[in-house]
């Protein structure tokens, strides 16, 4: 199965397994301990799983988009970012970013290493930090 689908200048990110597929395995050994925090992450791992099958992140060369099929959820341009990271860079499983309209918080659901390369090609380093004049 390929990594990322690119049509026209977009890349849609392939569903990454990943994440969802570590929090359903350790859910299901924590059962064995505690049942009640073990089930909760289980059950977290079944939303993320649901979650990467049905979402996509897609890079479009103005905005990252936030798809279910071909219906656009959400819509983050670029010129809006200030500063974006991925959390824990040897299994990446959180991306995080600022732009103007907040900070969100987004599971890795996708590729991680195509979700890294699109960040770095769209946005730079992350570390940069646009004033509000610069995002006008």
């Amino acid at each position: 199965m390929d990594t990322a689908e690119t049509t026209a200048e977009t890349v849609v990110l392939a569903p990454g397994l990943g994440l969802p597929m570590a929090t359903l395995l350790v859910g299901g050994a924590l059962c064995l301990v505690n049942l009640a925090a073990g089930g909760a992450l289980a059950l977290l791992g079944l939303v993320l799983l649901l979650q990467s099958l049905r979402l996509r992140l897609a890079f479009t060369p103005e905005a990252l988009e936030l798809q279910n099929g071909s219906e656009v959820l959400r819509r983050f341009p670029y010129k809006n970012w200030r500063s974006w990271s991925l959390f824990w860079k040897p299994l990446p499983i959180l991306l995080y970013f600022r732009e103007v309209n907040g900070i969100h918080f987004v599971p890795v659901i996708g590729d991680p290493q195509v979700l890294l390369q699109q960040l770095e090609h769209h946005l730079g380093d992350g570390k940069t930090t646009k004033t509000s004049a610069e995002a006008s």
